[in-house]
């Protein structure tokens, strides 16, 4: 089939309707009757990646529920604006809503759909250029899970046979008890810790590994990597080698992205495993060099900019081909639009996207989706950072509504009412303003393994209308790089240009930026690239 690139969503319905084909009643969503094969313009793993809780996203048989339909009908919404990688978020059978606590790794959960359906999700992706990853949990998995109950049985008994499963969980150790017997299980009692040196587990996973990389999967997301040995750094980093190598013998250009939420320089040691990336909680919402501080006036833009500076430099000695991945909220996490106006939020997007390594975005954040952690201790707590998507104010095709909760807290009264469709017929809407730098970051792939070097320092700019507020940093590989400045501060700034070119703007208002005799004028809240 004939590659093609479709540059804009409305190009691509002129190309539906110019074709006879049905379109469809919002213009984002898939239309069945077509084969799509796009051209891929980025590298993938570099660009920008969207998280998404699948229950919450997209609902395709009106059940309540967000399933892989669901997500697989909205790829040309993702396409056009810019992503690269899904990040889905647990889709395996589980007790619970969230999906942390696994009771099937060769299985889809049923409310989500079924494996046929995910294999159709992946082609489809495909087509699009667009890889999917999942969430893959090694720590421990459900007590439901079938393992759990033969592994207590062949304990019990003593069980040494071929197919004994007496190891793989951690029996005897503190935590909770099962018929008498105590286990390991630092989460919750419903979640048994796995054993990760048993050799017959690992042969397991091995072949978890295997069975999801044949149905397509392009990466994991791993979860809670520091308690697989619990802080025993040595031997993290010993099984997530394992993990790597395994994973490449059956792809070579596998990836996956470590949560490790520890001081910087606990993650920095886990790069030794050669694991290829891991999340950066300091410069997110919950971090004390976070990107909210900045916005909100609280940070100083020379002291993040060395703090990354820092970072990058102690990775990249660790390991040459690592990268760091950047976000600025998550499903753990209150999300970042509930403190930030649109300026504020567009200016934090801005951040996200051009910095190395690649930057993940939480579903949502592109409409200022809000959610903020509950105050009752179960594990529903979390449920409003997970909310439903919004797709269209007055159109509720599709939107979700967690019938398995039966709870009446989920009546968000603070939740936006404007949603994707909304938002893309706003000229200025803060949806456009991510779909544009996305696609800006796309057209820079190198900057995913690039070095980064702080400039704050040559700014020379005037210090009572600055406050230190003035982000700049070049980003570089081999021969190629760009050079970063962004205006943090509402008032127009002018400084020493440390480009000459302008290769990029993003503004938030009319006023564009220039350079004029060396000087770099730049308008409030507003972003350049420059070489």
């Amino acid at each position: 089939m004939k590659k093609f690139l479709i540059p804009s969503l409305s190009l691509f319905s002129i190309i539906l309707t110019a074709c006879g084909l049905a379109s469809t009643k919002d213009g984002l969503s898939l239309d069945k009757n077509k084969d799509y094969t796009f051209e891929d313009v980025s590298n993938k793993n570099g660009s920008m990646s969207y998280e998404i809780f699948v229950r919450s996203f997209y609902d395709s048989d009106n059940d309540g529920i967000g399933d892989l339909k669901g997500v697989e009908a909205k790829l040309p919404y993702l396409y056009d604006m810019g992503f690269k990688t899904l990040w889905l978020m647990p889709i395996h059978p589980s007790p619970t809503y969230h999906g942390y606590d696994v009771s099937n790794y060769y299985a889809v959960n049923t409310d989500l759909g079924t494996l046929d359906d995910f294999d159709d999700l992946v082609a489809t992706a495909k087509n699009y250029n667009i890889d999917i990853m999942i969430d893959m949990v090694l720590n421990h998995c459900s007590i439901q899970n079938p393992w759990f109950r033969q592994s207590y049985n062949d304990y019990k008994n003593g069980n040494t046979d071929e197919d004994s499963k007496a190891d793989w969980f951690n029996w005897g150790a503190s935590g909770s008890t099962y018929g008498g017997v105590s286990y390991e299980c630092r989460f919750d009692s419903s979640m048994p810790d796995f054993n990760l040196d048993s050799e017959s587990l690992r042969t397991e996973i091995a072949n978890i590994c295997k069975f999801w990389i044949n149905h397509g999967v392009k990466g994991f997301r791993l979860d809670a990597t520091l308690y697989y040995y619990y802080g025993n750094t040595t031997k993290n980093n010993a099984f997530l080698k394992w993990l790597e190598d395994t994973c490449h013998e059956y792809d070579e250009d596998f990836y996956m992205v470590g949560e490790c939420w520890q001081s910087d320089s606990t993650v920095n040691s886990y790069y030794n495993s050669t694991c290829d990336s891991f999340f950066r909680f300091g410069t997110s919402t919950s971090g004390d060099y976070s990107v909210a501080n900045l916005i909100k006036g609280f940070g100083t833009a020379s002291r993040i900019e060395k703090y990354i500076q820092n970072n990058e430099k102690a990775m990249k000695t660790a390991n040459s081909k690592a990268y760091s991945s950047y976000f600025l909220s998550n499903h753990d996490m209150d999300r970042i639009s509930k403190n930030f106006d649109e300026t504020q939020n567009k200016m934090a997007a801005s951040l996200l996207c051009l910095m190395p390594g690649t930057p993940y975005m939480y579903y949502g954040e592109e409409i200022q989706l809000v959610g903020r952690r509950e105050t009752s201790p179960d594990d529903l707590s979390d449920v409003k950072r997970r909310l439903p998507m919004i797709w269209s104010k007055k159109d509720k095709t599709g939107e979700c509504s967690f019938p398995e909760t039966n709870r009446q807290d989920l009546n968000n009264t603070e939740q936006v009412e404007l949603g994707v469709v909304d938002r893309l017929n706003e000229k200025f809407s803060l949806l456009k303003h991510y779909k544009k730098v996305i696609n800006i970051r796309n057209k820079y792939p190198f900057i995913k393994q690039g070095v980064f070097t702080s400039m704050c320092d040559t700014l020379d700019a005037d210090a009572l209308y600055n406050q230190d507020k003035i982000m700049a940093y070049k980003i570089a590989l081999d021969d190629e790089y760009i050079i970063v400045v962004h205006n943090f501060t509402s008032v127009t700034q002018t400084v020493t240009s440390p480009g000459t070119e302008i290769l990029d703007e993003i503004n938030t208002s009319r006023y564009r930026p220039k350079i004029v005799d060396g000087k770099l004028t730049i308008a409030p809240y507003s972003s350049v690239i420059l070489h």
